[in-house]
């Protein structure tokens, strides 16, 4: 039995130690979204497959704005750095502190079975595996609090981001009508460089017919003036 306890000890070491190292070369996709895994590092390259927010790949290396990766598929291809993010998303945070809860309620069920079968034991037998059970109680519940913390973090995080959807809606929105305004003022600077263009000629117009009147009135000045003077001359 003691034996037994030993062996489940030493295999959660084990597990905490393999979990920490494999989490220290992994990226994960960001956001809620789903990208290209590229063939090259180029916006325009072909797609090899698409990859789902949380998806963890491996970095192979670093080119300029893409990063190549390796897929747990086995598929190497590049993806814009900015979709990566070092850190471990909450869902996959959560998910394996689900996994070590049901893992240690699974172990605490059996050690609740064996304690009930070895009652004809020794009082030192019970004793440590009721400490063991207390233990694998206590760690139970601070696997449970850090899930509650986990969720309750997860749903500020998808609350800030429909935020950012929202606002993002808006500033489309605005977008939008500062091109209609400005479509507007184009339309109206039109409009008035061609009533400016109608008043230019409209006034050179004016003053040709101007200037033709006060032509005509000095001509029929001096026609009346000729003939005035020609009916004197005539009466002399």
């Amino acid at each position: 039995m003691n034996k037994c306890c030993r062996l489940a000890g030493s295999a959660l070491i084990a597990l905490t130690i393999w979990t920490t190292t494999a989490w220290a070369e992994t990226r994960y996709v960001s956001d809620q979204l789903v990208v290209s895994l590229r063939e090259q590092p180029q916006q325009n390259a072909a797609s090899i497959t698409h990859l789902k927010t949380d998806t963890p790949v491996t970095v192979l290396e670093e080119t300029g704005d893409f990063v190549k990766v390796k897929t747990e598929e086995g598929e190497i291809g590049y993806i814009q750095r900015h979709y990566l993010i070092p850190e471990t998303p909450k869902s996959v945070i959560i998910n394996r502190l689900q996994q070590e809860r049901d893992r240690l309620a699974d172990k605490v069920a059996e050690l609740q079975k064996q304690l009930t079968l070895i009652t004809s034991r020794s009082e030192a037998s019970q004793q440590e595996l009721t400490e063991q059970l207390a233990e694998s109680n206590r760690q139970l519940g601070a696997l449970q609090k850090d899930l509650e913390e986990c969720q309750a973090a997860l749903i500020r995080t998808r609350q800030e981001f429909q935020a950012l959807q929202s606002d993002a809606s808006e500033v489309v929105a605005i977008a939008k009508e500062r091109d209609q305004l400005r479509k507007t003022n184009q339309e109206l600077a039109t409009a008035v460089t061609e009533l400016e263009e109608k008043v230019k000629d409209l006034t050179i117009s004016g003053l040709i017919k101007w200037f033709l009147a006060g032509a005509g009135v000095l001509l029929l000045g001096w026609i009346f003036g000729r003939f005035s003077g020609g009916r004197r001359r005539s009466r002399l």
